[in-house]
Formats: C-alpha cells, structure tokens, sequence
C-alpha cells in the first residue's frame, strides 16, 4: 500500500429511516419540489395535498406518526391532529416573525422592508404563533416587488425545508430553538383586502401591486 495514499475506508450506509411522517402542502411549484425531495429521503412518508375550498380531511383524526411538517400548507391542523405526532408537528411560514397570517409580501413591499424571511416553527392552538425552530432571513433586493418577493421567499423556504430534514429529522438531532417571538398581530384575508383597496386608490402603481 502506498503511504501516500491510505486505502479509503468505504462508508457504511445509513440506517433505515422510519419515522412515520405526514407532509401536508398546497398546489404549488414550491410544494412540487418539497415533495420530490421528501420522497426521495423519506420514501414512505405521506402527502396530504390541501386547498382553499376543499372538503374537510377527516380522515386525519385517525392519523397517528412521528412527525407532522407543513411545508407552505393552507390546511390549518387542529390541536387533536397534531397533538398526535410523537415528535413533533412543524410548520413553515414563508414570512419573517413580525408578519404573522397572510399578506405579508404586500406590507413588506408597502412599508419598505430591507429583510425578509421564512420562519419554521412549532404548530400551536393558535395561527403562527408555537415556538420558533429558526428563521431564514435574507435582504429585499433594490425594487423588488410582491411577486418577486413570493419568489425570493419561495427559494429560501423551500431551502429551509431541505434543511431541516436533512440536517435534523433525518439524523434524529435535537431541533434548534431560536430566541426570536412573533408579532402581536395576526393578518387576515378580510383586512388585507380592505387595505389594498385604500393604498391602490391612493398609490396605484405601487411596487406592492406588481
């Protein structure tokens, strides 16, 4: 053998993951990568496919499982849902803490944020609001818009995600605790609607409507 160059000891192959994981998502491109992905690592774990206006899943109270993960999912989980993933139930939300709720790229846009983020945290009774795991946080480029920023957020949570199952569910490491706390407010589809309505009579050609 040469000394120079010592016999490379071949790796071992991993152990078999078998947690039992529910993945819910929405139809989305981003969740159509989070799904290939999470497939390809986790081959028996199980999509649950969810939008706006379709029937109640009941048949998830009879789900039982280790891990629970929305990735960017519409479906809102109920606490007697949740409560029976053993290891725990994640969501990620594609907004930095402050923006709890829904319309976050139009204010970010509006009131002329220099960072955004996504934020992965753990499920609780209330919307946005369980403990925080970590937040991505990356910087708003020059004029950007709210569609620009839908995408910017898309890749850096989509990120987010492959991080989180390969370098602590997959492995079965501790999830990290950040010392970040959400925003008191919680953003709602109605009020938003109201505000977009004042600021385009006012601004109609702003960057928050492009």
């Amino acid at each position: 053998m040469n000394p120079s160059h010592p016999e490379e000891v071949p790796m071992s192959n991993p152990a078999p993951f078998t947690d039992k994981v529910l993945l819910s998502v929405c139809t989305m491109d981003w969740c159509d990568l989070g799904v290939e992905f999470t497939r390809t690592v986790m081959p028996h774990v199980e999509v649950f496919r969810w939008d706006p206006g379709d029937p109640y899943p009941q048949h998830l109270h009879g789900w039982e499982g280790d891990w629970i993960i929305s990735y960017r999912g519409d479906f809102i989980f109920p606490r007697e849902i949740y409560s029976k993933a053993r290891k725990g139930a994640i969501n990620l939300h594609p907004a930095p803490p402050k923006y709890r709720g829904l319309g976050s790229q139009f204010y970010a846009i509006y009131y002329g944020d220099e960072t955004y983020g996504s934020t992965c945290h753990h499920l609780a009774p209330s919307v946005d609001s369980g403990d925080i795991i970590n937040v991505a946080r990356f910087r708003v480029a020059p004029n950007e818009t709210a569609s620009s920023l839908r995408l910017h957020v898309g890749a850096w949570c989509l990120q987010q995600y492959i991080e989180l199952l390969t370098e602590y569910i997959l492995p079965g490491k501790p999830l990290p605790t950040s010392p970040e706390r959400w925003g008191e407010r919680l953003h709602k589809t109605s009020e938003l609607k109201e505000w977009m309505a004042k600021v385009r009579r006012e601004e109609p050609d702003h960057r928050c409507f492009k």
